[in-house]
């Protein structure tokens, strides 16, 4: 491997928010400890691509940094990626640039349902989904995950009568599924999306995680599921996951369907999302590349053998705390119900007492209670000694 994983870089320099305990105490509402270990937020510690640092050093020897517009480069970075990591071939006139994920989920649920209509999320799930639920005065409708034979799965028999509701405008879906890890297979988004169509409900898939799929997986685009259904689908994704650029903001939407691909460029424009970053431009187009997909397959190594260090020592140092193994995402859903602490207790001893700043299982919503969020895109040292820090916690 020609990268160095087990680097550790000094994020406390910076303003990067996982790393600052203050702003750490603000998102939980705790006193954490100094010498804590932040494995909560969903970014790496791992140095972006050598692709990435070149482009944006080169792009500030330009010297102005003026106001900026995605152009031909933008859109074939995009067409390529697409076409390279998950065989979809798209028209650049699908494609409208966005800041993040999260912003093109409310920018889709502003500018395709009214308030009071329900939306469709499927719990435990990555929290924003069902905030900006909310903010926006629709309503959440819970198509729970279901746990059979140790693998978490969908429960079509009540989506089958939730999107049959005529209020019921947007399903909401994460693929890969963040926090249990699940990715879905083709057959299972296709009986998703035989319902969600059959009943008139928009899909919006969030597929930021998609690159970080493990051996003997395989991510489906929700756009290859099949073409008949595309318009009535849009894709969300952004390279700042799997290149760990989230900061530069740079995301982007693929929509098919003109008119839908206008309303949602309407909205976007209405909410004043419109503004391009100068440096996300160059950032994406950067990782979107030859050199970012080399750079990728070795960062996707080095977790896969982080998955292997976390399962390995759960099943010998602590096997009364289970872990589904993660099929994609950076991010493990560690299961403590069989120690019978409530989850403020096990706030209290793993994130207070021990510094091992996870999510809250509960934070993802029905189905998260008595679990903990782990980040494992770190070095593998720093994990063990998370780990370490986790067992002696809970002993």
């Amino acid at each position: 491997m020609s990268i160095n994983f087990d680097r550790h870089i000094d994020r406390k320099s910076t303003s990067d928010l996982k790393w600052h305990t203050s702003l750490v105490k603000g998102y939980l509402n705790v006193d954490i400890s100094e010498d804590m270990i932040p494995m909560w937020l969903a970014d790496t510690d791992f140095a972006c691509a050598p692709c990435i640092q070149k482009a944006l050093h080169d792009r500030v020897d330009k010297e102005i940094y003026g106001y900026c517009a995605p152009m031909k480069p933008f859109y074939d970075a995009v067409c390529w990626w697409q076409k390279e990591r998950f065989g979809v071939e798209t028209d650049p006139s699908w494609i409208t640039m966005c800041p993040t994920v999260v912003s093109s989920i409310n920018v889709a649920i502003r500018a395709f349902t009214n308030e009071g209509d329900g939306v469709i999320i499927q719990q435990p799930v990555y929290d924003p989904f069902a905030t900006i639920v909310k903010r926006t005065k629709r309503r959440v409708v819970d198509n729970g995950l279901k746990l059979e034979n140790g693998r978490y799965v969908m429960d079509y028999e009540l989506l089958e009568q939730q999107a049959s509701d005529p209020n019921t405008k947007m399903i909401v879906l994460c693929s890969p599924h963040n926090p249990v890890g699940r990715v879905w297979e083709k057959e299972e988004l296709k009986r998703l999306c035989e319902i969600c169509v059959r009943n008139h409900v928009l899909i919006v898939s969030d597929e930021i995680h998609a690159d970080i799929v493990y051996e003997g997986h395989v991510h489906t685009s929700i756009l290859n599921v099949d073409p008949a259904y595309r318009d009535q689908m849009i894709l969300l994704s952004a390279p700042g996951k799997t290149f760990n650029i989230p900061g530069l903001k740079t995301g982007y939407a693929i929509i098919p369907d003109k008119d839908l691909h206008h309303a949602f460029n309407e909205t976007q424009l209405d909410m004043s999302l419109d503004v391009r970053n100068t440096f996300a431009l160059e950032g994406l187009q950067a990782a979107y590349s030859p050199d970012g997909e080399a750079w990728m397959k070795e960062e996707l190594a080095y977790l896969q053998h982080n998955v292997e260090v976390i399962k390995n020592f759960l099943k010998d140092e602590m096997p009364e705390v289970t872990m589904i193994e993660p099929e994609g995402t950076f991010l493990c859903w560690l299961d403590f119900k069989k120690l019978g602490y409530s989850d403020q207790e096990l706030m209290k001893r793993i994130i207070i007492d021990a510094a091992v700043v996870c999510v809250p299982g509960p934070w993802f919503g029905n189905g998260g209670q008595q679990h903990l969020r782990l980040n494992i895109g770190v070095p593998t040292d720093l994990l063990l000694e998370a780990l370490n820090r986790i067992k002696t916690a809970i002993q």
